[in-house]
C-alpha cells in the first residue's frame, strides 16, 4: 500500500498546484451536478428501464457530486485530497458520464449537445492544462466503459448529424482557443513583476540603512560622562534594533517572493520546539508585540526542513496574526505545537477577528488578499514552502473569534 500512498499523494500535489493557480468551485459544483443528476431520475426510467449499468454510472455521479457539496466539512486530514478528488468528480461526471450516454444511446442529438455543453462547462471549471487531461481521461474511459459493457456495437453517427455535431465541436474549440486564460502564465507575469519591483525597492532601502547602521556602530561614546554614555548606548541599541528589524523585515519579503517550492534545498533535522522558539526570538517584534505570543509544547517532535525557509513560514503567519490583533484592537496568539500517534503539527491561533466565510476556500490562493495594502503571496508561499517539506497547512476559523493555522507534517518522529 504504500506505493499507492505515495502516487495518490503526488497526484493530490499536481491538482492542488493547479487548483491553487487556478481556483475550484467545490461547494457550487457539487450542489449543482447534484441536483442535475437527482431531480431528473424519473425521466432515465422511462428510457433506460432495462439496463442497470444507466443508473449505476448517474448514481455514482449524484455521490461524488454530493461528497464535494458538503467537502466544507470533511476533516483536516481528508482536505488535502480534495482538489484530487475535484478533478477527478468533474472527470465523472462531465466527460466520462457524456461520453458513456453518447455511446449508449448511439449518437443522439440530445447527448451530442450535452457533449458540447460538457465541453463549455470545462473551459469555465478548468484550468487548459487540467482540462487537457481531466477531459482526454474522462473520454478515453467512457469508450473503455462502454466497449467493455458492449454500447458500442450499434454507435454510429447518422450522416445527417455529421455537419452539426462538427460545426458544434469547431465552434467549441473555437471558444477553448479564443477565450480559455491559463492563469498560471498570469502569475508568472505578475510573480516576476513584484519580484523585479521588490528587488528595486531593496537595493534603494538597504542603502541609507546599511549606512545608518555603520554610523551607529562607529559612534564614539567614551568620552561622554558615565551617567549620559549609558543613556545614548541604550538609544544607539535602540535605532540599532529597529534597523534590524526592518533588516529582517525585508528579508522575509524577498524569501516570499524568491521561493518557486524548490524540493531540493538543503534540510536539515528540526526541533518543532527549538524551531518555535527560535523564530519568536529572531521575529522582528515591536514594542509590546512579544508579549501577546504565548507558547505550549504538549509533546516535542522532529522533522526534516530547511530552517530559515520554515521560519519564515512561522514569520509570515506570525505578522498576520499581529495584523489582524491590531486591526481589532484585540487578540492574542496561540502556538502549540503537539504530536500524536497519527500526526504531528504545530497551531498558530490568534482570536482577533477569524476569516469571512466566503474567503476561506481563496486565502492559500496566489494573489488573493483581504488587506489594502497585502500583496496575496504569503500564505500561498506558506504552503508552497510547507509542501517542500512534506507538510501542509491548513485554516480554521469562526468569524469574528478566531482564526488557526495548522501545519501537519507527513514524516515526523
Amino acid at each position: 500500500m504504500g506505493w499507492f500512498k505515495y502516487w495518490l499523494d503526488s497526484l493530490a500535489d499536481i491538482s492542488e498546484r493547479r487548483v491553487e493557480e487556478y481556483g475550484a468551485r467545490y461547494v457550487a459544483f457539487g450542489v449543482f451536478s447534484t441536483v442535475n443528476y437527482l431531480i431528473p431520475m424519473y425521466m432515465w426510467s422511462e428510457w433506460h428501464a432495462n439496463d442497470v449499468s444507466v443508473y449505476v454510472v448517474r448514481i455514482v455521479a449524484i455521490v461524488l457530486s454530493f461528497i464535494l457539496a458538503v467537502s466544507d466539512s470533511w476533516n483536516d486530514s481528508f482536505k488535502k485530497y480534495r482538489p484530487l478528488f475535484w478533478h477527478f468528480t468533474v472527470m465523472f461526471c462531465l466527460p466520462f458520464l457524456v461520453t458513456f450516454m453518447l455511446l449508449f444511446d448511439g449518437f443522439t442529438l440530445y447527448w451530442i449537445v450535452n457533449i458540447n455543453i460538457a465541453v463549455l462547462f470545462g473551459i469555465i471549471l478548468l484550468d487548459f492544462g487540467s482540462f487537457t487531461v481531466v477531459y482526454s481521461v474522462g473520454v478515453l474511459l467512457g469508450i473503455f466503459v462502454s466497449y467493455l459493457l458492449g454500447h458500442m456495437v450499434d454507435a454510429e453517427l447518422p450522416k445527417y448529424l455529421m455537419y452539426p455535431y462538427f460545426y458544434m465541436m469547431i465552434f467549441v474549440l473555437g471558444i477553448l482557443i479564443i477565450f480559455a486564460r491559463d492563469l498560471s502564465k498570469k502569475y508568472d507575469i505578475r510573480m516576476k513583476a513584484m519580484r523585479i519591483l521588490a528587488a528595486s525597492i531593496t537595493h534603494e532601502i538597504r542603502t541609507p540603512l546599511s549606512t545608518i547602521s555603520l554610523i551607529l556602530h562607529g559612534l564614539d561614546l567614551d568620552d561622554m560622562p558615565e551617567e549620559k554614555r549609558e543613556k545614548q548606548i541604550a538609544k544607539r541599541d535602540m535605532a540599532l534594533r529597529e534597523v534590524n528589524c526592518v533588516f529582517n523585515i525585508i528579508d522575509a519579503t524577498l524569501t516570499k517572493l524568491a521561493f518557486n517550492g524548490n524540493k531540493y534545498l538543503d534540510h536539515e533535522e528540526l526541533s518543532a520546539e527549538d524551531c518555535i522558539r527560535g523564530a519568536i526570538e529572531e521575529y522582528p517584534f515591536f514594542q509590546g508585540d512579544r508579549s501577546l505570543v504565548h507558547i505550549k509544547v504538549v509533546k516535542d517532535f522532529h522533522f526534516s526542513a530547511s530552517k530559515n525557509l520554515f521560519a519564515h513560514v512561522i514569520f509570515n503567519l506570525i505578522q498576520n496574526a499581529l495584523y489582524q490583533i491590531k486591526a481589532e484592537r484585540k487578540g492574542q496568539i496561540f502556538i502549540t505545537i503537539d504530536r500524536t500517534k497519527k500526526r504531528a503539527f504545530i497551531s498558530v491561533k490568534d482570536t482577533a477577528a477569524g476569516i469571512k466565510p466566503e474567503d476561506i476556500n481563496d486565502i492559500f490562493k496566489p494573489f488573493f488578499t483581504s488587506k489594502n495594502e497585502g500583496t496575496g503571496v504569503g500564505l500561498y508561499f506558506c504552503k508552497t514552502a510547507l509542501r517542500s517539506m512534506d507538510a501542509n497547512i491548513y485554516c480554521k476559523s469562526v468569524y469574528g473569534k478566531y482564526a488557526e493555522f495548522t501545519i501537519r507534517f507527513d514524516q515526523a518522529w
